[in-house]
């Protein structure tokens, strides 16, 4: 899968064979297997084909300015209302996502809750990332509320979620459930301080506007207390979400329809697997580790060396 996975990514012609290297070094699919692993072969080539999607956003979007991002997320915007309209002369980003999601569509024909709540949920994602781009060029450091607020919007991790039953009806009252909500918010929580974790070190290299969405770095700068300081905080945050998420899974309630309550069980338990599929992927990750990546020892002494500030 990662092979036909990637080479739909090199069909598209945005990346050059050596970004494309590099792309491939990181291993999407270990995050794909663990995170999507319920799922139809046919559904899973999809999830395999949305995740590399992500990766061509961010990179993407990355090097647009506040200005130049806004006319890629409209443009995207049109061809998810429909796949078939495709401007004549279309941004990059555009004919990216037409080329998922017309399949997205025919082959695992969401039905309509279904579809409607995931592109609500991935347009939030893509309008959040003018905001990030402004914060990057404006330098604005967030607070700790401030920063979740952009981060549970800018990870598309909702639709991410959601895209585990997209083949399947799951009614708002379901889905939109105080305790699945719940779950769904923590889960997201913590990927995001996970993930933040493990890429502190290569992003502090990089310099403030590289570190200025990362939770170490805001803690780090509320406290004033040094890395390993907001490092402690932050990990003693990220135990207390996983034990309320372990709780909400065990008061999952059922809704009086044996669909629905098999459909969002597995739905629960797809969030359980996205916490695990996340930090699978990040110890085994080069991106954050390099050569010590998917090692014992990375996994049992859990220490990194910090690296020195780049010189630009």
């Amino acid at each position: 899968m990662t092979v036909e996975s990637l080479d739909w990514v090199k069909s598209l012609g945005i990346m050059s064979d050596g970004k494309l290297a590099k792309f491939a070094k990181y291993e999407i699919m270990t995050l794909v297997a663990w995170a999507y692993r319920r799922v139809s072969p046919e559904h899973f080539r999809l999830c395999s084909d949305y995740m590399h999607l992500f990766w061509i956003i961010d990179d993407y979007t990355d090097n647009l300015s506040s200005t130049e991002g806004p006319r890629e997320v409209a443009s995207i915007k049109r061809v998810l209302a429909d796949p078939n309209d495709l401007s004549t002369q279309p941004c990059v980003l555009e004919g990216v996502c037409q080329s998922w999601w017309k399949r997205v569509v025919d082959e695992l024909n969401p039905p309509p809750a279904t579809k409607r709540r995931w592109l609500r949920d991935f347009i939030i994602y893509l309008d959040s990332l003018p905001e990030e781009a402004l914060d990057r060029e404006t330098g604005r450091l967030r607070n700790h509320e401030e920063y979740f607020n952009l981060r549970r919007r800018s990870g598309g991790l909702l639709s991410s979620f959601e895209f585990n039953y997209m083949p399947f009806e799951l009614a708002d009252e379901v889905a939109e459930h105080e305790i699945v909500m719940k779950m769904s918010i923590i889960t997201a929580d913590l990927i995001i301080i996970a993930n933040d974790v493990y890429s502190y070190n290569v992003e502090q290299s990089g310099g403030q506007k590289r570190v200025v969405h990362n939770i170490v770095d805001v803690v780090l700068r509320e406290r004033q207390k040094g890395v390993q300081d907001a490092m402690d905080v932050v990990g003693t945050t990220y135990r207390d979400l996983f034990l309320a998420l372990v709780d909400c899974y065990d008061s999952l309630p059922t809704f009086g329809n044996a669909e629905q309550d098999e459909v969002v069980r597995e739905y629960a338990l797809g969030l359980l697997d996205w916490v695990e599929a996340n930090i699978e992927y990040s110890l085994g990750s080069q991106r954050y580790f390099g050569t010590r990546a998917g090692t014992e020892e990375l996994r049992t002494d859990r220490w990194v060396e910090m690296l020195p500030l780049k010189q630009h």
